[in-house]
């Protein structure tokens, strides 16, 4: 330390002249301790430190600067290249003077001190991290409606386990699941309950920064498992990883807004609107495939009766209470529209004449059979069901007239299980 000491002043000048220098204009109108302020009081600590004489001061100015900058969100970028700007400054103005005396000497003092600030800003900034994330799952936790935020809590549950997987050190096959298809996130991305959201934008994204996630995740195992030991590198990825997990946050928050508005907020199925952008894809699919599909358009008989009888509110329940009833019977892969008033159409992939009608039956006969109860009031009711098959060939378009054809097909059969005395199958 000796020798370094001799240079303190030259150090001193250094840090003064050339660390980044700003100056709070907003500190006058506010309480708060604003970034700008952060960054002056940093550049103290940070001349403090490389002022330090003794090891044990170096120890206890490092944990200090450290402590500051993780508290303050000040990146490890940010010290790093403070640093290198006073190294070089230095360095270059002790060639200028010729002094080559001690520039190896120099050259291990701040080699010294940026091993230590990187080591301790790992550690620090790991904890940061798994609280942050720990902290934004028990916010997840608490809400009363998740929608999709559900997904973004098993991927907040993935993130942690990376994070434990880094602070643990001991690198063996214990991590979580690097490929983006197999970790729970991944699969309900793959999932066919996602199908009606692939043509967003914000699912597209999400799937970009998800594969990019997964890519610097098993980047970081094996760089631990490689016995590396430069903390920067995994600050620098685990630093990505956390803006990609950020990101994936806002866009699921948008998706959220998506799934508010694209389901009916009486019965919580599909509604219209996504109908058309729902079928041009199953018509392009049945066009690659040769795999037919089917529609099913579902109507409930008098409803009107109900309506006029009991009034709206009892009408209302009815409608809760058939949407139930199809949820119940449908598969997972369906998608079931409300597509007006007391109207559903049903489109099922890859179905076929036998299993359509079969499930149209199964449909009608339970709902013949369930009662609402409200109250004092008991209501039955019965439901006609108009069916088609659809096979779509190369001559076919994928267009909204060929949307309307199809509409008007299945719609034309469930008049006719109207007009054949209702509660039937067409």
């Amino acid at each position: 330390m000796l020798v370094i000491e001799k240079y303190f002043s030259d150090i001193q000048k250094c840090v003064l002249d050339f660390n980044i220098n700003v100056e709070s204009l907003q500190a006058k109108y506010t309480s708060d301790f604003l970034y700008t302020q952060a960054i002056s009081e940093y550049k103290k600590l940070f001349l403090t430190l490389l002022l330090s004489k003794s090891k044990e001061e170096i120890e206890k100015n490092t944990k200090i600067l450290v402590n500051f900058t993780i508290e303050q969100d000040i990146s490890y970028l940010f010290l790093y290249s403070e640093l290198v700007t006073v190294v070089r400054k230095f360095l270059g103005s002790l060639i200028e003077k010729h002094d080559f005396e001690d520039i190896d000497v120099v050259n291990l003092f701040f080699a010294e001190h940026e091993d230590q600030i990187t080591s301790l800003y790992l550690v620090k900034f790991l904890k940061r991290l798994k609280l942050k994330n720990e902290l934004r799952l028990s916010h997840i936790e608490l809400m009363a409606d998740k929608k999709f935020m559900i997904h973004y809590e098993n991927h907040l549950k993935w993130i942690i386990e990376l994070v434990l997987y880094v602070q643990k050190k001991v690198y063996n096959d214990n991590y979580p699941e690097l490929n983006p298809n197999l970790c729970d996130f991944g699969k309900w991305m793959k999932s066919s309950t996602t199908s009606y959201l692939l043509s967003t934008s914000h699912f597209k994204e999400i799937e970009k920064l998800h594969m990019n996630l997964h890519d610097l995740a098993a980047n970081v195992v094996s760089y631990c498992k490689s016995g590396k030991s430069h903390p920067a590198t995994l600050i620098h990825l685990m630093n990505r990883i956390e803006y990609y997990s950020l990101e994936i946050g806002n866009e699921i928050a948008f998706l959220n807004e998506i799934e508010e508005s694209a389901k009916d907020p009486l019965t919580h199925l599909l509604t219209r609107r996504l109908f058309n952008k729902i079928m041009l894809s199953k018509i392009e699919i049945s066009k690659a495939t040769g795999r037919e599909f089917a529609l099913m358009m579902c109507d409930l008989d008098h409803f009107k009766v109900i309506n006029d009888t009991h009034g709206h509110d009892i009408g209302d329940i009815v409608l809760q209470h058939f949407s139930k009833i199809l949820e119940h019977v449908l598969r997972k892969s369906d998608y079931i529209f409300r597509y007006g008033g007391e109207e559903f159409i049903i489109l099922l992939p890859m179905t076929n004449k036998e299993e359509t009608l079969l499930l149209a039956q199964k449909i009608c006969n339970l709902t013949a059979s369930k009662e609402v109860v409200v109250e004092n009031i008991t209501i039955s009711y019965t439901v006609s069901i108009g069916t088609i098959v659809i096979l779509a060939d190369n001559k076919i378009s994928a267009t909204q007239e060929t949307i309307d054809k199809y509409v008007t097909k299945v719609d034309e059969k469930l008049y006719l299980a109207k007009e054949r005395g209702r509660n039937r199958v067409e």
